[in-house]
């Protein structure tokens, strides 16, 4: 049948019809996706519109703090984004579909934005049906429709018959005729109720979110109390917004800005050193690989195979002639034909029918005619054959040549018969023809790969279709070390259902596997909470790496391979993999570090403005001081700390032990910023500390009088001072001993939040908590580059007063201040270390964790 396809006048005219294919194929998001989804969140509209209540009010620096970390936010994670985006997106380029066409009676490529109605594409062992068609041509063509249906079995096509996008084709070949384009196609029809849902979280997260939910709630009760209370004492609207602008602080609504830019920096890395993210939420499920499965091809061999010899069974010119015939007429071209094929040359001849090659049935059969004889060819595994020929066991000869490290297949020849009863194959009665050996190419590199692997302490399975001898025998070409356990997939099917996973568990050479054991061997793995990654090329990997926690495909392997991989390796660089693992243990160990701080001061700051709301009935710190707090403690370390990540096991939950630091630390930390903030009203105003009034004009003086300020013909900086005073910290009678408390525990707050460093990564062991060490000196020096920082704040009085409404303390109460950080960081590490805050450490991570549950449950 020959089939010539459209002209270049028909595509013309379809394309003017609008009758062409609309293909999208995005691995990262929009520009205007990526814009919309920084700037409009709930919580930043609330702050835009307190900062222009603040403006109002003509408090433009209190407007800037409350809006300005938000739009710093914003810029940087939109910069950092669009980056990452035209990365990846240059990177994807090099794995977009493509599909070949026939034209004008010629095959050529094409991208499958150019389909259009009534092309004619051929199909062939690993394809995937971009579009919807009508076969026009079968040989022995086979589908597998699971994405599309669920159902695992493949299905024959027969001329007339329709396929479907996203279908592959596992065995044969054949043509198709376009019936269907973009949103018209059966795939995106059932697609469209698919889109009406949120995609799944990851567990960080559904952490993340969780955690963010309960300090939004503490923040919107907070909010609703300032707002009844102003209603009471009436504070004024200009004081209250301040105060809604500190108490919204306490919702981390930067983290999951945080957590984006994080892991695509990471993808981006990871893209460098050649692995493409299909799915950037796969940045986390690395970090938690502990096993890697994967088929030899490409991993420990590459995709080339050479003929290493023969034994025949009969005539070997005759024998010899039958490899001819076979590996001329079937459609199976997969690499061991394409070996025979180039090793003995072609031979005329004519296909009747054929059985093609399946990783199910592990043989090939065609039914030929050559120089007038019809016969039928068999081509498998000895196993697979052996039971239909008679008078002939070549097991020990097998296994020799698998101990070899050689591939092995039989050619046996059978009568003139059909090959399939109804939908079903059959095979004859067989006549041993030859026992071919075949070898891999062991990859180079393939030692180093395996030794970075185990070295990060994962372990790794050998899952393939092979003899499980024929593997053995490369692990000691490769001369990969270790103690081998093997396993034939007809030995596994064997086992209780009671012993398959300790089997599993302690076997690392699956030999003779099919797809459904693939996939069987997976499920076990992750049943026994192990977290894998599966590594494959073929169509036969498919559903294993579907199965998989992570799913990677080499680049030159099957359309479906790739199609349903979390990840591709580009230029099938194997090596590449142990980096990104090592890579996204790196990332989520730098957002744990980064957490414990990050919530350690929201914590810190719901505590406190809970208690000076509640008890003390005032404003705990001004927005501008808020944000000088976030800078110092937080915001600086955190970019710092996720470059200097090193990677470490990450199998459990993440959040919960960071809250075993976190909240009994803010406690702590809460109640010394209490114990300073009374220590100094009680002194202040009994007179020991000499901070009153006079102290008070003295330094507004200082800063008012600075030539930088008076060149300035500004009402908002020619306020005398008591304006300045009543307008920025009400008119209290207690405002000056107000101010030095609340000034006081704010320089406290700070100092213990950078001290943190310290207690993250302690560099000595009297001091650590959990009795780790750390050998990186790059965090204790980045925490007292932080002290010089804040230091030379407070020595620079337009900033610390004219900006920031700082309190420039006399060194000897700065001193005063310091002591208090040094008691509070011993007694911190002496109640953590001691046990004495489990109690509340214990009911955080199990309501935690119930709360976790829940929102899972209701997720599913």
């Amino acid at each position: 049948m020959e089939l010539r396809g459209l002209t270049d006048e028909e595509v013309k005219e379809r394309i003017s019809q609008g009758k062409v294919n609309k293909f999208e194929s995005q691995v990262s998001r929009s520009y205007l996706d990526i814009l919309a989804k920084n700037i409009l969140t709930l919580f930043n509209l609330i702050l835009f519109i307190l900062g222009a209540a603040l403006l109002y009010f003509n408090e433009p620096i209190s407007a800037i703090s409350a809006v300005g970390v938000i739009l710093l936010n914003i810029l940087i994670a939109t910069v950092q984004e669009m980056r990452a985006k035209r990365r990846l997106d240059k990177i994807a380029l090099l794995l977009r579909p493509t599909v070949h066409v026939l034209r004008n009676g010629e095959e050529i490529q094409i991208d499958p934005s150019k389909i259009v109605m009534d092309d004619i594409i051929p199909l062939s062992s690993g394809d995937q049906a971009l579009v919807d068609g009508e076969v026009l041509y079968s040989a022995s063509l086979e589908m597998d429709e699971s994405l599309l249906t669920g159902e695992s079995n493949s299905i024959r096509k027969r001329d007339g018959d329709e396929i479907h996008s996203g279908a592959f084709c596992i065995t044969g070949s054949g043509h198709y005729k376009v019936t269907a384009l973009g949103e018209d196609t059966f795939a995106s029809k059932m697609l469209e109720s698919a889109k009406k849902y949120k995609k799944k979280k990851t567990p960080l997260q559904r952490e993340t979110t969780t955690i963010t939910n309960i300090l939004m709630i503490t923040a919107l009760v907070f909010v609703l109390i300032i707002a009844v209370r102003n209603t009471i004492v009436a504070d004024g609207p200009k004081l209250m917004a301040m105060k809604a602008v500190v108490a919204l602080d306490i919702v981390p609504i930067a983290l999951f800005l945080l957590i984006t830019i994080t892991y695509m920096i990471a993808a981006v890395r990871m893209a460098n050193s050649g692995v493409l993210l299909q799915n950037s939420n796969s940045v986390e499920s690395m970090s938690h690989v502990d096993t890697v499965c994967m088929d030899k091809t490409g991993t420990i061999t590459t995709n080339n195979l050479v003929y290493e010899g023969m034994e025949a069974f009969i005539d070997e010119n005759e024998a010899e002639n039958i490899i001819r015939v076979f590996a001329s007429s079937t459609g199976s071209k997969n690499r061991t034909v394409k070996a025979l094929e180039k090793e003995f040359g072609p031979k005329e001849s004519t296909l009747m029918e054929e059985v093609p090659f399946s990783s199910d049935r592990k043989y090939s059969a065609v039914r030929v005619s050559s120089e007038g004889t019809a016969q039928t060819i068999f081509m498998g595994a000895w196993p697979s054959l052996k039971g239909h020929v008679k008078g002939a066991d070549i097991s020990d000869k097998v296994s020799e040549i698998s101990r070899k490290g050689l591939r092995t297949v039989v050619i046996c020849s059978g009568p003139d018969m059909q090959l399939f009863d109804g939908e079903e194959p059959i095979i004859p009665e067989l006549k041993l023809v030859a026992l071919i050996a075949i070898r891999d190419e062991v990859r180079h590199d393939c030692r180093k790969i395996i030794d970075e692997f185990q070295t990060n302490g994962m372990e790794l399975k050998v899952i393939s279709g092979d003899d499980p001898e024929t593997i053995n025998a490369l692990f000691s070409l490769a001369e990969i070390p270790g103690e081998r356990n093997i396993i034939s997939g007809n030995e596994l099917d064997s086992l209780s259902e009671d012993d398959i996973d300790d089997v599993v568990v302690r076997t690392n050479i699956f030999g003779r596997m099919k797809p459904e054991q693939k996939e069987m061997v997976i499920n076990s793995l992750k049943k026994n909470g192990r977290y894998v990654a599966m590594v494959g090329d073929g169509v036969n990997d498919v559903r294993a790496i579907k199965s998989a926690n992570v799913g990677v495909a080499l680049q030159s392997g099957s359309g479906a391979a790739r199609g349903v991989a979390d990840m591709v390796l580009v230029d099938d660089r194997f090596s590449a993999l142990p980096k990104a693992i090592t890579e996204g243990k790196r990332t989520v160990t730098g957002m744990r570090d980064i957490l414990r701080l990050y919530l350690t001061r929201n914590f810190v700051l719901a505590i406190v403005i809970g208690v000076f709301m509640l008890v003390i009935g005032k404003i705990s710190m001004l927005p501008v001081q808020n944000t000088l707090y976030a800078l110092a403690s937080v915001s600086f370390a955190a970019f710092l700390m996720a470059i200097w990540a090193k990677p470490s096991s990450n199998k459990a939950m993440i959040l919960p032990g960071v809250l075993r630091f976190s909240i009994p630390m803010a406690v702590i930390i809460a109640v010394f910023g209490f114990i300073v903030y009374f220590v100094f009203s009680h002194f202040t105003d009994n007179g020991t500390f000499d901070l009153g009034k006079s102290f008070y004009e003295g330094i507004y003086n200082s800063y008012g009088s600075s030539p930088m300020w008076n060149s300035f013909d500004d009402p908002y900086l020619g306020r005398t001072f008591l304006d300045h005073m009543m307008i920025t910290y009400g008119s209290s009678p207690e405002t000056f001993t107000e101010v030095t408390a609340r000034n006081a525990m704010l320089t406290f707050l700070i100092l213990s939040g950078i001290a943190q460093l310290f207690l993250i990564y302690p560099l000595f062991k009297f001091y650590s908590i959990n009795g780790e060490v750390s050998r990186d000196l790059k965090p204790s020096i980045l925490a007292l580059l932080l002290f010089a920082l804040v230091a030379l704040v407070y020595n620079i009085p337009q900033v610390a007063v004219g900006l920031v409404s700082l309190v420039v303390f006399p060194p000897e109460y700065f001193l005063l201040i310091f002591g208090f950080v040094v008691l509070w960081f011993f007694v911190a590490v002496f109640l953590l270390k001691s046990r004495l805050m489990n109690r509340i450490a214990d009911a955080a991570e199990t309501g935690f964790e119930k709360t976790v549950d829940r929102e899972q449950e209701r997720e599913e």
